[in-house]
């Protein structure tokens, strides 16, 4: 896998499938459900956003409406479905918000938008902008909605970012970091250092504007990967002081000049990453975090604006509350259509293919892809084509023609600082009708990346498993899995081939690897088993790491026999002390359904100063609906008062 200058998203292809069925036990979005097509070599697909003259969202078109042409010959329009995502609803109970599920699944992915947030920490802005930009980016991701996808890139600290997710707590954490680009210093006539206003142009921060320019570039080229998804990028910056006003042939620098032609080639990037945001319909909005400012900055105003003028967005200047334009954000990119038509005449040469969407309504504006490159023919010289399982890891985004879904925690190995990550995952395989059984062979890998890209773990392993024909032609079964990581934050990316459909699936991960060598108390993990079981690679799980056969399945029947399990770690040398576990269950109402505490005295720890807890879920006395079940440890002494109780939280669903 290899990650280019846009920094948190991984540049690969993604193919997107119509129908995925759901995973294991999982619960079905609340939100519309978006009939993506069946793709394939010779359709292509569009996303096409019709906007009156207020820029607001026109709904209620038909297929009848869309005119597309290709290199300017109409096309038959072969697939049509509209798009028109709610505003966010936020719940009256927190946690239905904020705790994010410990189960990513692949096949949730096509009702959302994706949102690339970007924070422009290479171009010097005034310090007292810092904390602009971390709380306007703190309002994005509160509009989040359920089935968004965001990811946050930096523009030169790229291992502060974060990959794409639903997480809200790893996105403010991502933004959190941000500590802005500085301001260039000079000398006075009396000897005093005085800060250079950031609206003139340095020289000497050519290298930081490259940076800037360079990861809008990657990013709408990479993104050219996803034409079936809404794509904004919020892209908040002081910009650039460069005048592209090259488009009519000229070119204006604040106080520099361009002796060494880098202006020059600045500027073509930039009409570059034009085109590529154009030919990906990647909207680009541009936010200065300065608001009404008081100091002139023309020319950076009139980047940012160039910058969303040329990639159908637009720019959030001059202004101290930027909460209306994010609601138009939001909206613009929650109203589209998604449109498909064959290929007339396919063909391997690589070639661009133009694209013109026209609808027939007066005084719209209509915003899609400008076009598409044909395949390129086989280059026998660039070497073998990736595996199957390769691929589906290499994507921006997972791929999802094998429903699957993953969950991880971690253990203590002992004797050891590295962590024992027990993954197990769900996947749905499709049965032959008639057949009394099938035979999947399952091939997984389970690849573990650092902030930086660099891959520090991976495990791969084959499965055999047998299914029995269910209602609907879909057997689940799971795989377990296992990998060794030394303490840090991960993102685990985990791929299947499956044979019966002969096809690859991925899900994202991230994950937390605590160091349990520490001093004072801290907790694995916790996994979930079920009775009755679904077929299960290997039958016995990881019995030399747990006790139980993790699950995947967090959708429960009031039969079924639900199990928890978790271990305690006391690190350091120090005596061993008591710890209180409290396990709460809360129901949607925040209304508490179920608690129970437990005391481990010193007694109760073994030798490698752990200790495990098995709980008996109490399904049977749950009323249906959503539950978030929380474990906390409470270690008994004063030397820990100061340090947050560990505390881990599970939800699932009571059918």
């Amino acid at each position: 896998m290899t990650r280019r200058s846009a920094g948190a998203v991984v540049m690969a292809t993604t193919v997107w499938l119509a129908g995925a069925v759901g995973v294991p036990g999982a619960p079905q979005s609340q939100v519309q459900p978006v009939p993506l097509f069946r793709t394939g070599v010779n359709l292509v697909t569009v996303d096409v956003s019709v906007l009156d003259k207020d820029r607001r969202p026109v709904r209620g078109l038909t297929a009848d409406d869309f005119t597309i042409l290709e290199n300017g010959l109409p096309q038959p329009v072969a697939a049509f479905t509209a798009i028109d995502l709610p505003d966010v609803d936020v719940p009256s109970v927190a946690w239905l918000r904020n705790i994010q599920p410990d189960t990513q699944r692949n096949d949730d992915q096509a009702g959302g938008r994706l949102v690339i947030l970007v924070l422009d920490d290479s171009t010097p802005m005034p310090a007292v902008d810092t904390l602009w930009v971390r709380k306007i980016a703190r309002q994005v991701v509160e509009k989040l909605g359920p089935d968004d996808l965001a990811a946050v890139v930096y523009t030169l600290d790229k291992k502060r970012g974060q990959d794409f997710t639903r997480d809200r707590a790893r996105l403010m954490s991502a933004v959190e970091v941000f500590i802005g680009g500085m301001t260039g210093a000079q000398g006075t006539a009396s000897g005093q250092i005085a800060e250079r206003p950031f609206s003139s142009f340095d020289p000497s921060a050519l290298t930081m504007y490259q940076s800037t320019v360079s990861t809008l570039r990657a990013l709408a080229e990479d993104l050219a990967e996803l034409p079936q998804r809404r794509k904004a990028l919020i892209f908040i910056s002081v910009g650039v002081p460069l005048d592209l006003g090259v488009m009519t042939g000229r070119v204006t620098l604040g106080d520099g000049d361009d002796s060494s032609g880098q202006t020059s080639h600045l500027v073509q990037e930039m009409l570059e990453t034009f085109a590529a945001a154009q030919r990906a319909n990647v909207n680009i909005y541009s936010l200065d975090p300065g608001g009404l400012r008081t100091a002139g900055s023309t020319l950076n105003h009139d980047f940012l604006k160039a910058v969303s003028a040329n990639t159908g967005g637009f720019a959030i200047t001059d202004t101290n509350d930027v909460e209306p334009a994010l609601t138009r954000v939001f909206r613009e990119n929650g109203s589209y259509y998604l449109l498909g038509y064959q290929v007339p005449d396919p063909k391997a040469g690589g070639r661009f293919r133009r694209i013109e969407v026209q609808v027939n309504r007066p005084g719209v504006t209509v915003r899609t892809r400008t076009g598409y490159f044909e395949p390129r023919p086989p280059n026998k010289s660039a070497g073998a084509r990736p595996s199957p399982l390769t691929a589906a890891i290499s994507g921006i985004v997972p791929r999802v023609e094998v429903p699957m879904q993953v969950t991880a925690a971690p253990f203590a190995v002992a004797g050891k600082r590295a962590a024992a990550v027990a993954v197990a995952i769900g996947i749905r395989a499709p049965v032959p009708s008639g057949s009394e059984r099938a035979v999947d062979n399952v091939d997984v890998q389970v690849s573990a990346y650092d902030p930086g890209g660099s891959r520090r773990g991976a495990e791969r392993l084959k499965g055999r498993v047998v299914l029995r024909p269910v209602a609907g032609g879909v057997a689940a079964y799971e795989v377990i899995s296992r990998v060794d990581l030394n303490p840090g934050r991960y993102q685990l990316r985990v791929a299947a081939t499956s044979s019966l459909s002969g096809k690859s699936g991925s899900v994202f991960y991230d994950i937390d690897v605590p160091d349990f060598t520490k001093d004072g108390v801290s907790m694995s993990g916790v996994v979930l088993s079920v009775d009755p079981r679904v077929p299960t690679a290997p039958k016995d799980g990881l019995p030399d790491l747990l006790p139980i056969v993790p699950t995947t399945i967090r959708e429960f029947s009031a039969r079924d026999r639900v199990t928890a399990f978790l271990r305690v770690y006391q690190g350091g040398n120090e005596p061993l002390v008591p710890v209180r576990l409290a396990l709460r269950i809360v129901d949607s109402r925040g209304a508490t359904a179920f608690n129970d505490t437990l005391s481990f005295g010193p007694d109760r720890f073994s030798a490698n100063r752990t200790a495990d807890w098995r709980i008996d879920v109490p399904i049977s006395l749950l009323e249906p609906g959503p539950h978030l079940l929380t474990i906390e440890a409470t270690p008994g002494d004063s030397r820990d008062a100061t340090k947050p109780a560990p505390r881990r939280e599970i939800p699932f669903t009571v059918r």
